[in-house]
């Protein structure tokens, strides 16, 4: 039978089938393309294993509430959108992610889960303009900030303070490798009842962190302790969020991601 398999392999239609259906992964009731290139083998077995934002995604179901408006910032390649969209129903969700390569699979894997999704292919900043974006090989590390090693290109940017704005956003998703630091200064958050924030001490260090705790709870925020994993942060307004089970990795990443195939189950 291997042998049959491994001459069957070498037909190129029957090759690129086999190909295609290992970069599509299924997390949960959501089907996730990530090809190689330009997704890294550590995202990919992130995937495989059911790691790839799993907390972002179980904490998104259940803040979001139907008919919310979502914004999304560092979609990456949809999966915390698409979950925002399935919650939301008939919300609005508009997701921003910076890298030119990234955001294009994250409109396919929005279209292929038949979700209501805007992606912007933005950068969020303190300023509107042009940025220098620091791509890494591993795309949720690329940032903002420079990193050895990182490649250099040019993108535009949103003011966070604008966009807050215009979207009036429900529910805020954060995960902008650092600048988390300087957007949530002086803006209008009058209208978000929940947010998930991954802050990255790494790149911003403890105080950094603190600064970005500090400018939310100047906007009425409460850091919701029992929800918090790891770098993902859950901030509410009134403390009702502290009545959601909180997230154990033992229990939601049990094994349930496959690829398409259905025979990888890890």
């Amino acid at each position: 039978m291997a042998a049959w398999r491994d001459l069957a392999l070498r037909v190129p239609m029957v090759r690129h089938w086999r190909e295609r259906r290992d970069d599509e992964f299924v997390v949960g009731d959501i089907v996730i393309e990530a090809p190689t290139p330009p997704i890294s083998r550590s995202v990919r077995k992130s995937l495989r294993k059911n790691e790839y934002e799993a907390a972002e995604t179980y904490l998104v179901r259940r803040l979001v509430r139907p008919g919310n408006t979502v914004l999304d910032l560092g979609s990456g390649l949809g999966l915390t959108s698409v979950a925002a969209a399935k919650a939301s129903g008939n919300g609005r969700v508009v997701g921003y992610e910076a890298d030119p390569v990234i955001a294009p699979l994250a409109e396919k894997n929005v279209r292929r889960n038949g979700a209501y999704v805007e992606i912007r292919n933005k950068a969020i900043a303190k300023e509107k303009g042009v940025c220098e974006f620091h791509v890494r090989p591993s795309f949720p590390a690329s940032s903002l900030y420079p990193f050895k090693g990182s490649k250099r290109i040019l993108i535009e940017a949103d003011a966070f303070r604008d966009v807050a704005e215009e979207i009036q956003p429900d529910v805020i998703i954060c995960d902008i490798e650092g600048i988390e630091k300087e957007v949530f200064a002086d803006v209008n958050l009058s209208s978000p009842h929940g947010l998930v924030v991954e802050v990255h001490p790494q790149v911003i260090g403890l105080l950094g962190t603190l600064k970005c705790v500090q400018h939310l709870a100047v906007s009425g925020f409460f850091l919701v302790e029992s929800l918090c994993y790891g770098q993902v942060l859950v901030f509410d307004r009134d403390g009702s969020a502290s009545s959601i089970e909180p997230f154990k990795p033992d229990r939601h990443t049990s094994g349930k991601t496959t690829t398409s195939r259905g025979t990888e189950q890890m």
